[in-house]
């Protein structure tokens, strides 16, 4: 998939690839405030590094606790896996998202994003008019709310900045067909 071809849906900005749990929706639209609130808290757990020394040990009544939560976690997502729909070949931008397959209907105005694996809580964004080329379809976000469109393109960002430190750290080159930058 050419992302030139679907820039009047993925904008001059950052966009990657990914595969990702999304889906026609007939839930409520998120708030953004909602949205945004979500995609940072996610950010926040999972960008969230050792704060101690590497040779303190961590104190016994946190560990429980961080145990605690995760499974916690677990069990949640596991009782809610089967709501959850499979992954699919996605681009997304701050603008918008093309799905290498089209699963949408043409009438299909909202989408389901669940934007971590561990989460079974999804973002169901509005969309603009879908786009269909060659079996691929496409769609930019209707919400003119900025600060819900400023939350996606962090989050697109964290994407990227977490697979260029992948890319990295197995030796391999920093940008490839699944991120690009349009502005360049």
């Amino acid at each position: 998939m050419t992302n030139e071809i679907w820039s009047e849906v993925l904008g001059d900005g950052l966009a990657v690839s990914l595969e990702l749990p999304v889906g026609p929706s007939e839930r409520p639209i998120t708030a953004g405030d909602s949205a945004a609130h979500l995609l940072e808290a996610i950010a926040l757990i999972e960008d969230a590094g050792p704060q101690r020394p590497k040779d303190e040990p961590q104190a016994p009544d946190l560990q429980r606790l961080e145990v605690k939560i995760d499974l916690l976690t677990d069990l949640v997502s596991s009782l809610l896996a089967d709501r959850i729909p499979r992954g699919t070949p996605v681009t997304v931008s701050a603008d918008g998202l093309v799905l290498s397959t089209c699963s949408l209907a043409s009438d299909c105005d909202r989408i389901e994003i669940y934007p971590c694996h561990w989460l079974a809580q999804p973002v169901v964004l509005e969309l603009g008019p879908i786009l269909v080329r060659d079996g691929v379809c496409g769609a930019s976000w209707r919400s003119p709310d900025p600060v819900l469109r400023d939350a996606i393109g962090r989050w697109v960002f964290r994407i990227h900045r977490r697979e260029v430190a992948r890319r990295r750290m197995q030796g391999g080159a920093v940008a490839g067909p699944d991120v690009s930058r349009r502005d360049l």
